[in-house]
C-alpha cells in the first residue's frame, strides 16, 4: 500500500508510513505496555512523517524542505527529553541536529556532503534500530510459583 500511494495521486504519501509506525512506537510506550527503549523510535518516526508532511501542507518552497525536516527532528530528540528528563542522551543528537538545521537555513555552510544527503534518512534509521537492540531494558520479574 505504501508504494501504491504516490503512484494514486495521494498528497504527501511518503509522510504517512512514518506517522503509523511512529504512533505504533508511541501507543505501546504510552500505555505502559513497552519501556522507555520505544519512545526514541516513536519520537523519530513521527518526526520523520512531520517533517516531510509540512512542507506540502503548506507547499512551501524546495529549499525549505531540509530545514524543516531537520527541525523536526529535533524537535522530536527533544519531546523525548521533555517527557522524561531523567534521560538526557537524547539532548545530543539534538544539538547536532539542530547545529545542522541552522547552518543548511542560513546557508553558512553544507555540513552534511552532497554525497551523503540521500543516505541520512537510513543512517538516523539505523542508528535508531541500533538504539533498540543495544538499550538496556529493565527486566520484569518471573512470577512465582
Amino acid at each position: 500500500m505504501t508504494y501504491l500511494r504516490p503512484s494514486l495521486g495521494v498528497p504527501n504519501a511518503t509522510s504517512y508510513p512514518f506517522l503509523a509506525l511512529g504512533a505504533a512506537f508511541a501507543s505501546a510506550y504510552f500505555t505502559g505496555s513497552s519501556p522507555y527503549v520505544h519512545l526514541v523510535p516513536a519520537a523519530t518516526l513521527i518526526s520523520f512523517g512531520t517533517g516531510l508532511l509540512i512542507p506540502g501542507l503548506l507547499n512551501l518552497p524546495g529549499e525549505t524542505v531540509a530545514p524543516i525536516f531537520l527541525a523536526s527532528l529535533t524537535a522530536g530528540l527533544v519531546g523525548v527529553f521533555v517527557i522524561r528528563p531523567q534521560r538526557r542522551w537524547p539532548l545530543v543528537p539534538a544539538a547536532i541536529i539542530g547545529v545542522v538545521t541552522l547552518a543548511e537555513t542560513f546557508r553558512v555552510a553544507t555540513i552534511i556532503p552532497q554525497g551523503l544527503q540521500p543516505l541520512f534518512v537510513p543512517i538516523i534509521l539505523i542508528a535508531v534500530g541500533g538504539y533498540l537492540i543495544l538499550a538496556p531494558r529493565r527486566r520484569r520479574p518471573r512470577p512465582r510459583r
